[in-house]
């Protein structure tokens, strides 16, 4: 036996939170990865905490407990409980909706500053697939708009600072298990952020909506 298999295990606790508009396809992801199947209906998302352990290499294991919240503005005051002890948030826009890519900055980054201030950020785009979608591109004309193209969002994540930006397709499964891969190693040397004082609310939230993958 070699001295890395008689080695100990390293296992780490993190927690990711998932952000983003509402229908931006946070959910889909998230159950891709989780539960290894696309959602077919849209179903709005209020909270749902899933666990799920991301095996880097044979002898680092990450436990993530990943956090899907609801992006309208009618659960702002709730949303503000998920932030607590926060090692990394996924911020996520879909590129068939370009108005969730101004909202990263318009909306989004204000409120990771007041609550989580000082987190890593992964700026996530999805929906990748509807990116050369004829009847998407069709559609979005009709505005004057077009799908988020790859450049735009790497000028967002750079304006933001985040760690990193990466592409993901739930319906494909494309890019899906490589960006909880990537969460899950900058991780590893992440403080956890948020405010302290909400870990009663978060408590409360956590026994309401987990599932273990």
């Amino acid at each position: 036996m070699t001295d890395r298999a008689l080695g100990p295990r390293k296992t780490y606790s993190r927690k990711i939170l998932v952000l983003g508009d509402g229908a931006s396809g946070k959910t889909s992801l998230l159950t891709v990865y989780t539960k290894g199947f696309f959602p077919v209906a849209y179903e709005p998302t209020v909270f749902e905490n899933m666990v799920k352990d991301c095996h880097l290499d044979s002898d680092t294991t990450v436990e993530l407990s990943l956090w899907d919240t609801a992006g309208q503005e009618d659960f702002d005051r709730l949303r503000a409980l998920a932030y607590a002890d926060t090692h990394i948030a996924l911020l996520c826009f879909s590129v068939d909706q370009p108005n969730s890519l101004d909202n990263i900055e318009s909306k989004w980054i204000g409120e990771i500053n007041q609550h989580c201030e000082g987190i890593r950020l992964c700026l996530v785009a999805l929906k990748c697939d509807l990116r050369d979608d004829p009847r998407t591109r069709r559609e979005l004309a009709k505005t004057g708009e077009h799908p988020v193209e790859y450049e735009a969002g790497v000028a967002v994540a750079k304006r933001i600072r985040a760690s990193r930006y990466l592409e993901c397709s739930a319906k494909e499964n494309r890019g899906v298990s490589e960006a909880f891969e990537e969460a899950a190693r900058l991780s590893i040397l992440a403080r956890p952020s948020g405010e302290s004082s909400t870990s009663s609310g978060l408590s409360s939230l956590k026994s309401l909506f987990c599932f273990r993958a």
